[in-house]
């Protein structure tokens, strides 16, 4: 039995892992998830999440740096305003979680 076909945004989302790693945090923000369960729930690699996440945390440092002008913020779905990734370290693990920009 083959998987059912997914649709165009779907399919831009996996190619960016980025974007699909925060729609899945954004779509569960009541909880903070490690790049462990992360992986799991999108079903890609955990040394993928943790690459992307370096990404957006470089993304991050280099807004800060350039007062804003480059932003790890993105627009999410239709109608919501800008998100940012917050993360924390407990017992050694990184968790993640998503906030809307109303929140940071």
């Amino acid at each position: 039995m083959s998987p059912p076909p997914i649709d165009a945004a779907e399919f831009d989302a996996h190619k960016d892992l980025s974007t699909l790693i925060v729609q899945f945090l954004c779509r569960n923000r009541d909880n903070g998830f490690s790049a462990k369960e992360i992986a799991q729930a999108v079903g890609i690699r955990e040394e993928d999440v943790n690459y992307a996440m370096l990404k957006l945390g470089m993304s991050d440092l280099v807004s800060g740096i350039t007062g804003g002008i480059m932003s790890k913020r993105q627009k999410f779905g239709s109608g919501r305003g800008a998100i940012k990734i917050e993360d924390v370290t407990v017992n050694g693990i990184i968790y993640y979680r998503c906030l809307e920009a109303d929140t940071v």
